[in-house]
């Protein structure tokens, strides 16, 4: 475990160095941000610990408004999906597990950080054919640098879903800079 962490932050350091630039669009910092997200999630600890919990690292680039950026993220939640159809999943999704934390990341290349975690007590859902998973999570911004400087406390929300037995996700991230 020990050695994935220490590749995952190697490649998080490579990245601020070799993401292009990323100038905010519009010329002024504290811009609200409405990106696009590609990338990978791997379960990096499902131990006899914790077996009730599993923790998840996501890496990915964000494309959009104000510029590209490197995501990283961790998602803790319940191991065990619950039956409720009409719980807070989407249709189709009635499969639900308790999101216990979620943290991410951008770090752009002029050195501008923005980070947030996820408001208590949403969801992470999967199909009935245990095929794909969604997230629709929403938080606050607790960490802005850069042209980011005075964000802290912005809302944000994250729609992700992801292929069971693939490590690849695709979504959405907005921040609405107050």
């Amino acid at each position: 475990m020990k050695t994935g962490i220490f590749v995952a932050l190697a490649a998080l350091a490579l990245t601020v160095f070799a993401v292009p630039d990323a100038h905010a669009r519009g010329g002024h910092p504290g811009q609200n941000v409405d990106q696009r997200i590609f990338g990978s999630i791997l379960a990096i600890d499902v131990t006899d610990d914790t077996p009730s919990l599993t923790t998840s690292l996501l890496t990915a680039i964000a494309k959009g408004q104000p510029g590209k950026a490197q995501v990283t993220a961790t998602l803790v939640f319940e191991t065990e999906f619950v039956y409720n159809p009409t719980g807070g999943c989407p249709d189709g999704f009635p499969l639900e597990s308790n999101v216990i934390s979620f943290e991410w990341a951008e770090i752009y290349s002029d050195g501008s950080v923005l980070s947030g975690v996820a408001t208590e007590g949403q969801l992470f859902c999967l199909d009935l054919a245990l095929t794909r998973t969604v997230g629709s999570l929403t938080g606050t911004i607790v960490g802005a640098t850069g042209r980011f400087e005075g964000a802290i406390g912005s809302p944000w929300s994250t729609e992700a879903s992801a292929p069971v037995g693939s490590n690849t996700v695709t979504g959405t991230i907005t921040v609405d800079v107050d």
